[in-house]
């Protein structure tokens, strides 16, 4: 980079709500990510278009996809806020990494994106096993040298449309008696 004080500009972080204030506190340098002043430019883009968006996101970067969030997706990580912020994906989401790790491998080692519907998934955000469904993508966000730096996940709970449709169609329906 170029010009005086381009390695300090800290302004991708500004808003955000609760997670940008909690990322602009983090202490980044206990992380592989490292101090946020030597973040990657492509990094650095990512996260803010992370922290603006009003759509549930969570970004992964790095060989251990260290885990970024917006506030749109506390609501998906339950309980595990904060304590997730600067986690490895692998540790955030141990109980679902069957069915999520090999997603991430992919994008991170064929640089291809994944998409899935409606996906099961039993997590476990307050203490206990739920069972949830999820819409999610995972796509590869590239480093400043054109290779997978990391991934960028939307997201949408299906949840209670996928159970409101089982239990609809399961429902015993008592019989119409005239009179």
């Amino acid at each position: 980079m170029t010009g005086s004080g381009a390695n300090t500009d800290k302004s991708f972080l500004d808003g955000g709500g609760e997670l940008g204030a909690l990322m602009r506190a983090f202490d980044w340098s206990s992380t592989p990510l490292g101090p946020v002043d030597q973040w990657p430019r492509s990094l650095k883009t990512a996260v803010r278009i992370m922290l603006t968006s009003r759509q549930p996101f969570w970004l992964g970067w790095g060989p251990e996809l260290t885990y970024l969030y917006n506030d749109p997706y506390k609501s998906i990580i339950g309980g595990k806020h904060p304590q997730a912020l600067g986690r490895p994906f692998s540790e955030v989401w141990r109980e679902i990494w069957e069915v999520v790790g090999p997603m991430a491998e992919r994008v991170m080692t064929q640089d291809e994106g994944t998409y899935v519907e409606s996906q099961l998934l039993i997590m476990q955000r307050h203490g206990y096993q739920e069972e949830t469904y999820y819409t999610f993508s995972y796509s590869p966000v590239p480093n400043d040298e054109g290779g997978p730096g990391g991934l960028i996940c939307a997201n949408s709970d299906d949840t209670r449309r996928v159970i409101g449709h089982q239990f609809a169609r399961h429902a015993v329906r008592a019989p119409f008696h005239a009179g």
